[in-house]
């Protein structure tokens, strides 16, 4: 474990974050961006956060970048979670992770410098129906033939697919097997061939199916291509890259659960019942200060999650393996965030539970970030096989 306190310049990049962020991304910016039918995104905020150089924070200069670390993406992702920015800033991210890792130098030129300005917006077309023993299960194919790659599949769960320029497709070359077949392709949503469908999910967010039907692209849009040596570091940079967002999307659990519990302390200083405001009973004490002991556990968790990331290789002995900093950090962001939300609706009474009230926008987040990069059930087992390994 190493020193998790923020630098000065840190300090600095989180309080005009926060402030930046409590005048452009306000509840009813949020309400309407995630309503039902909504594309769950805001033109003007994201030219907003791209000229604040967020997306391209943590990569390097030569690439368009701000050439800052893991770390200090984390704090925007801290103050990102508080105020529910819309999670194009997050896909795109996580997309334009995948560039920089696996693709080519000259795939990394043509690509980066406009994703890293907010001049297109991209995402990770990873999940697919029956997904289990990867990368062999995987269905999208990508084939290709003389000067052109050819797409087919079918993709789940794309997040902000309905307002992506391009896709990172995961596929895999038909003829081969194994890590060796995973090929990576960027496919423009607008390309003949390519569908995409709003799934409705409860939390009303933008996840779509997208469907490839022979999509056929320039061999330049592959991004990583299959063979022996490039496609086994393709498939390590997928999962790298996978860590590191779930890594990140865990410090943006842990700062919804501190916007909801500073919410929910203020409503029980300022509601008085029985002629005395309801946090001075006992009974309501408790419940804060249970749900504030496992937000703080959980940011420690988080924070040492994204510092793992960021050391890669390079950590010492004697840390805990990065695979089970990013399962721990990810059940307790996601258990500390959810029980957060449950403990406010509880302690509002009945304005909290009306469809309404704004405390529904954190739990409909807090849900759907639980479930996202893997449930508590899919990382305990990851958990369980790393300390006590099958036999």
């Amino acid at each position: 474990m190493t020193d998790l306190a923020l630098s000065p310049e840190q300090e600095a990049l989180r309080a005009s974050t926060r402030a930046f962020l409590q005048r452009a991304c306000p509840p009813p910016l949020v309400r309407r961006v995630g309503a039902p039918g909504g594309d769950g995104h805001d033109a003007d905020l994201w030219r907003a956060m791209a000229e604040l150089g967020w997306i391209g924070l943590a990569f390097p200069e030569a690439a368009g970048g701000g050439g800052g670390g893991l770390l200090d993406l984390a704090v925007v992702y801290e103050e990102a979670g508080r105020a529910l920015v819309p999670t194009t800033l997050y896909s795109t991210i996580e997309a334009a992770l995948l560039i920089d890792r696996a693709g080519s130098d000259a795939a990394r030129a043509g690509l980066l410098p406009a994703v890293l300005a907010g001049e297109r917006i991209v995402s990770l077309a990873y999940h697919e129906e029956g997904m289990a023993s990867l990368p062999d299960s995987l269905g999208t194919t990508a084939t290709i033939e003389g000067e052109v790659v050819v797409v087919d599949g079918t993709k789940l769960f794309v997040p902000n697919a309905g307002v992506a320029d391009d896709l990172v497709v995961v596929a895999r070359d038909p003829d081969a097997t194994g890590a060796g077949a995973v090929r990576l392709v960027v496919v423009p949503t607008g390309a003949p061939g390519v569908r995409r469908c709003r799934l409705t999910t409860f939390a009303h967010d933008a996840q779509h199916e997208v469907a490839f039907a022979a999509v056929r692209l320039p061999v330049e849009s592959v991004l990583a291509d299959a063979s022996p040596d490039a496609s086994t570091d393709a498939w390590r940079a997928v999962e790298a890259v996978r860590r590191i967002a779930t890594a990140l999307q865990c410090v943006e659990m842990v700062g919804g659960g501190r916007a909801v519990l500073d919410r929910t302390v203020r409503y029980v200083t300022d509601r008085v019942q029985f002629g005395r405001p309801i946090g001075s009973f006992q009974a309501v004490q408790h419940h804060v200060a249970d749900v504030s002991t496992r937000i703080d556990a959980a940011g420690l968790a988080a924070w040492q999650a994204v510092w793992r990331c960021s050391l890669g290789s390079a950590a010492p002995a004697d840390t805990v393996s990065l695979e089970a900093a990013v399962a721990i950090a990810k059940v307790a962001a996601g258990d500390a965030y959810v029980e957060a939300t449950l403990m406010a609706h509880q302690l509002h009474g009945g304005i909290g539970f009306t469809v309404d009230h704004d405390l529904h926008l954190w739990s409909d987040r807090a849900r759907a970030s639980a479930l996202a990069f893997g449930s508590r059930e899919d990382h305990l087992r990851a958990l369980g096989s790393l300390v006590a390994p099958a036999r």
